[in-house]
């Protein structure tokens, strides 16, 4: 039994070593596994930085390639501008050169030539008996004389021409005393468009370079100008919402002002331009009554929007045509020949065939002072018979009497489509003093004289009392001074009819008083000829006390009237005109005597040429 026993614990503990074993060689062998499986992770990772390592590398090697490309590239680039540069600069040189001889060839033809005609008058003078001499003498003095009457007419264009420039400036900036600036604008732009139908354009001469060069930087910018009005037109016409048609109006009324001024500046005969500034005025003009209204909150017809497209199928062939006299032009065209007048000179027969203009696109009426309409309006201000130029000049040396003018003469006629006026002018100390006298009537329409203006010896109350003499000696009287602006020593003066307590801004005339002799220079009486007559004024709905609280409060009202102020050209209407202050600026407010609506608001500005509203 005991034996059996031992048997059986020994077997026991066998097993348990047994199973020990078995235990521990399997453990070993599992760490086995584990460190193996290390050692591969390891590897993998040295394989996946190298890889990356060489994808560095090589993305290194592509943009280093890529650099070096463009490096090539530009030095390529750079190279061909160089070697255009020197081109350009090498045919400029060699223009520069051609010009250089082309001037000393002329130089030395224009010597030879007077030492030609050097000789020849040496040898008549030595032939030429005691007549003789006597006719030559009297011929060479009349050629003096010509010559300096020459001289003179220069000036005197010169002097309208600067005027109307100054003029078309101070109608840009939006006038004088609130309405007196939309009035005086129409006076001005009408006068200025029938008085270049009546003078030649005369300028310096045409081997002045720099005159060449003004003369083509005018055309290139009408051709700018023109393709600009073609683009705002096309936007406004394409264009449904109201905001971005009237950004594209206001664009093209920029580009139809500076247009207009370019074709000015142009030395064509006027007749020759005539349509053409037409169709620009005319453009710039619709586009502001078309954007007033659009400001106002009205809806454009279908009869504004055609109005629109014809002015742009209009402009278009104005496009067109300018841009055919581009192409044809070359490089040699000189821009200063257009001044002797050829009808075979490139441009001045395109300009020439375009007169035809103003029978492709029909007539346009609306409420505007270039409306064709507006040609037709009755001339309100002119009553009697009509004179003829010999009474016109007689009616001018009466007006004129303490002037000490001579040379006294009648030199052409104004038709402007609805008042016709004789141009008649005078002389003193080489200065030209040039005037217009109504046909029907015989009043003094316009008239101005340069003068000296050097320095200020008259107060602003002085010369308002000298223009209102002259306008008594003109006929003219209730006139009322409703703004004085003080610029280049020259008080310009604005009164305006008054009628029972009102003020009539439609009735206007435009006086010019030198500080210096306190004598009256210039007058201009469209506006009042054109609209006065006695009027039925009807009486404000509103009281002043009910019209000012439509006023801001922001302004400090200082004065109030009443007025009678022009809507557009075809309507009038009574308005209280309040005065005032903020923030140490001047206002005037137009507030209608019957709705109460603001017309219109005006800002007093400081500016070069004196005090301005906008």
């Amino acid at each position: 039994m005991e034996k059996k026993k031992n048997n059986a614990i020994e077997k026991a503990e066998n097993a348990t070593v047994s199973n020990s074993e078995k235990k521990s060689k399997k453990s070993g062998k599992k760490a086995t596994n584990v460190k193996k499986d290390k050692k591969v992770s390891a590897s993998e990772k040295r394989k996946a930085a190298q890889k990356l390592k060489e994808q560095r590398k090589e993305e290194r090697a592509r943009i280093k390639a890529e650099k070096e490309k463009a490096l090539a590239e530009k030095r390529v680039e750079l190279a061909r501008i160089k070697a255009h540069k020197k081109a350009e600069k090498e045919k400029a040189k060699a223009t520069a050169l051609r010009e250089k001889n082309r001037r000393k060839a002329e130089a030395k033809a224009k010597r030879m030539q007077i030492i030609e005609e050097r000789k020849k008058r040496r040898e008549l003078l030595r032939s030429e008996d005691k007549k003789q001499r006597e006719e030559r003498l009297l011929k060479e003095r009349q050629q003096k004389r010509e010559a300096k009457e020459r001289k003179l007419e220069i000036k005197r264009e010169e002097r309208e021409r600067k005027a109307r420039d100054r003029q078309k400036n101070k109608e840009r900036n939006r006038g004088r005393g609130g309405w007196i600036a939309a009035v005086v604008s129409l006076g001005v732009a009408t006068l200025v468009l029938s008085s270049v139908l009546t003078f030649n354009y005369l300028m310096p001469s045409a081997s002045d370079n720099m005159l060449d060069n003004t003369y083509q930087k005018s055309y290139f910018d009408t051709v700018e100008q023109v393709d600009n009005i073609d683009l705002n037109l096309a936007k406004a016409i394409a264009s449904d919402d109201s905001q971005a048609m009237q950004r594209y109006l206001v664009d093209a009324i920029v580009n139809s002002e500076l247009a207009e001024n370019d074709i000015q500046q142009l030395p064509l005969q006027d007749e020759s331009k005539f349509y053409t500034t037409k169709l620009i005025n005319q453009i710039g003009d619709y586009a502001k009554y078309l954007n007033n209204k659009l400001i106002n909150g009205e809806e454009l017809t279908e009869t504004d929007l055609n109005g629109l497209v014809n002015l742009y199928r209009a402009n278009q062939t104005l496009k067109n045509s300018l841009q055919k006299t581009t192409s044809q032009m070359g490089e040699n065209y000189s821009f200063s020949s257009l001044m002797e007048g050829k009808e075979d000179d490139l441009i001045l027969s395109n300009f020439n065939e375009l007169q035809n203009l103003s029978v492709q696109y029909p007539e346009m009426i609306y409420d505007g002072p270039f409306s064709d309409g507006q040609a037709e309006r009755t001339i309100k201000g002119l009553s009697g018979d009509e004179i003829d130029k010999d009474e016109a000049v007689k009616i001018f040396i009466e007006l004129f009497e303490k002037y000490d003018l001579t040379n006294v003469q009648a030199v052409g006629e104004v038709n402007s489509g609805d008042i016709h006026a004789y141009n008649v002018q005078g002389e003193k100390d080489g200065e030209i003093l040039y005037a217009q006298i109504t046909k029907k009537g015989g009043k003094l329409l316009m008239f101005a004289f340069s003068g000296s203006c050097r320095e200020v010896k008259a107060e602003k109350q002085e010369a308002i009392e000298v223009a209102q003499n002259f306008l008594l000696s003109n006929g003219v009287t209730d006139m009322k001074p409703v703004w004085i602006n003080l610029a280049s020593n020259v008080y310009t003066i604005n009164f305006a009819y008054e009628q029972n307590g009102v003020t009539v801004y439609p009735d206007l005339i435009k006086v010019r008083v030198c500080a210096e002799t306190k004598m009256v220079i210039g007058y201009e009486a469209k506006s009042y000829y054109t609209n006065h007559t006695e009027r039925v004024i009807g009486t404000a709905t509103l009281t002043q006390e009910k019209a000012e609280e439509k006023v801001s409060s922001n302004i400090e009202v200082e004065t109030a009237r009443l007025a009678l102020v022009p809507i557009g050209t075809s309507s009038e209407k009574l308005c209280y005109e309040f005065q005032g202050t903020f923030d140490g600026s001047t206002y005037y407010v137009y507030i209608d005597a019957t709705t109460g609506r603001q017309v219109e608001l005006f800002k007093v500005i400081e500016s070069t040429e004196g005090e301005l509203l906008i």
